[in-house]
């Protein structure tokens, strides 16, 4: 339940009450059914990365890049590990700062890890809660670069061999050189007065920056200026009250391609062309975990805990799984087959893409599952809130 933004808890899908009423409506989880189950589940390995988050719209997940594996948790550590969960190095974001630092900008009871991880061009990057983005060297772990950010970070940033793209929760995009961290452009957007408590992490390609904003627009960014060549709205905000007019787009942008999927909060899935900015095709939908693809179809996690698959070419409804209603579904992964998603009691669920029933399950933490896995191969790499990493391999 990431919608956390100005406290508002779990007013939009656990329905609390504001005002003093007596009574509340109390929307649960669905019961989990028993499946057949065609796939296994297999645990490799298991490493505590450090202490449970705090933040409950935290949701740091792991990075591969190098034939290594890179990890962060909320209170601090950062860890390379081998594929066989060999810790290569371990290094706590806190030590990077002088004790003066510390008092001054890490809080008691309050992440020191906000957004994380991403991986590439010998960089491990992620964002603390001292208001920076920090840049360690893949190799050792030592300390890159830290460069200020405008604003909180709470989802991984986007790099390619230049820069460092990352996306604050101000309604920024900023750019950093890879190489020293210096700024080298930001782009800014209007937002509203209240917005989800969360950012999507943005595209980058060779000469381009894709992403979304709470406002309900997609743009398109020049890499190199920062200027947008495509703004298109994905959502129209619709109703009298600030709730019903959140439009946040906040889940995982697919891009396919010449063609991008976005979804927004209680707005549309659209697909577009990149080429002149052309909606392809739009419906209603409601997500803030976003989509994953595969097998021609574009995968979305709705925010009321619905699985929908569409087809990529025309929008089309291929099929639908409401049996994980408000469970507080990640952002769907597809790992050969099947699509893989973990929900707020721990669960992994493994579904077929073709058409959307239950081959696999697994409880794999008591803490919830808030981070997308990350597959390699047949294996799966899943991070609980709990600060756990898990390897698993489906066999």
């Amino acid at each position: 339940m990431r919608i956390a933004a100005l406290m508002i808890c779990a007013a939009l899908l656990s329905g609390c009450s504001w005002f003093g009423g007596n009574k509340e409506e109390v929307i649960k989880p669905a019961e989990l059914q028993p499946i057949r189950a065609q796939v296994q589940i297999v645990p490799i390995w298991d490493r505590r990365l450090g202490d449970k988050a705090n933040d409950r719209a935290s949701a740091l997940r792991p990075a591969l890049d190098g034939g290594r594996i890179f990890a962060a948790s909320a209170d601090g550590n950062v860890v390379a590990m081998a594929p066989g969960g060999r810790p290569v190095w371990d290094v706590n974001v806190r030590d990077l700062y002088t004790p003066v630092e510390r008092a001054n900008v890490f809080a008691k009871r309050i992440d020191a890890i906000t957004g994380g991880v991403a991986a590439g061009s010998d960089l491990v990057v992620v964002g603390t809660s001292a208001g920076e983005i920090v840049a360690l060297n893949q190799s050792d772990g030592s300390l890159a670069w830290r460069a200020r950010s405008t604003s909180e970070v709470l989802a991984p940033v986007g790099i390619n061999r230049d820069f460092v793209i990352a996306q604050s929760i101000d309604g920024k995009v900023a750019a950093y050189d890879v190489l020293d961290g210096a700024r080298r452009w930001v782009y800014s957007t209007a937002v509203p007065s209240l917005t989800l408590r969360g950012t999507t992490t943005p595209i980058v390609t060779a000469d381009a920056v894709i992403t979304g904003f709470a406002n309900g627009r997609m743009v398109v960014l020049d890499l190199q200026r920062g200027l947008a060549g495509i703004d298109q709205r994905v959502a129209l905000a619709q109703g009298k009250t600030d709730l019903e007019r959140l439009i946040d787009i906040d889940g995982r942008i697919m891009l396919d391609g010449y063609h991008t999927f976005v979804a927004s909060y209680q707005g549309s899935l659209m697909a577009m062309d990149l080429n002149d900015g052309r909606p392809l095709w739009a419906v209603d939908a409601s997500s803030t975990a976003g989509l994953a693809g595969g097998f021609g179809n574009v995968y979305l996690a709705a925010a009321d805990g619905s699985l929908i698959a569409y087809d990529t070419g025309d929008g089309d409804e291929v099929w639908q799984n409401d049996s994980l209603k408000h469970r507080d579904l990640t952002t769907p992964t597809t790992i050969s087959s099947y699509l893989a998603v973990g929900d707020l009691e721990g669960y992994l669920h493994v579904l077929a893409q073709s058409d959307g029933r239950f081959v696999g399950r697994r409880k794999v933490d008591s803490d919830p599952l808030r981070s997308p896995p990350v597959v390699d191969g047949s294996r799966l790499y899943v991070q609980t809130q709990g600060g756990r990493l898990l390897a698993l391999e489906l066999r």
